[in-house]
């Protein structure tokens, strides 16, 4: 994993000292020389990635257990496809999980982000982890 940060003290040292102790060996930092923006910090990260994936997240994702074997089977069945899993809201006023999994994410042309329902075939096959 490659954590992209800034030029906060904070996130310098301390952080730098946390990831070494908790995640030795799985979590590169890397920073840049100069502020580049959002895309290429990601791409000077994909630079020094090593795995076999790469998955690039924002900092307010959390993930729930089992969220990785659908995502990488896909990946494993075709190397080329780009995944994106369901992306659940978390209600700000109590905490609690709406749950997305039966919809699936397209765009306008506006390129506003949209939800749209499964076609029937989908359904029918009652498995929540088949791409849309």
């Amino acid at each position: 994993m490659t954590c992209i940060l800034s030029l906060v003290d904070e996130l310098k040292a301390p952080l730098e000292e946390y990831v070494q102790k908790r995640y030795p060996g799985l979590v590169k930092v890397v920073r840049n020389q100069k502020r580049e923006g959002l895309i290429r910090a990601r791409i000077e990260g994909w630079k020094v990635a090593t795995g076999q994936v790469t998955g690039f997240f924002d900092a307010h994702v959390e993930f729930t257990a089992g969220w990785a074997e659908p995502v990488l089977s896909r990946i494993q069945e075709n190397r080329k496809r780009v995944i994106l899993p369901s992306i659940d809201n978390i209600k700000q006023d109590n905490f609690e999980v709406q749950r997305y999994e039966n919809s699936a994410h397209g765009y306008s042309w506006e390129l506003w982000c949209m939800y749209i329902s499964p076609p029937k075939d989908w359904w029918d096959a009652g498995d929540p982890s088949l791409p849309i």
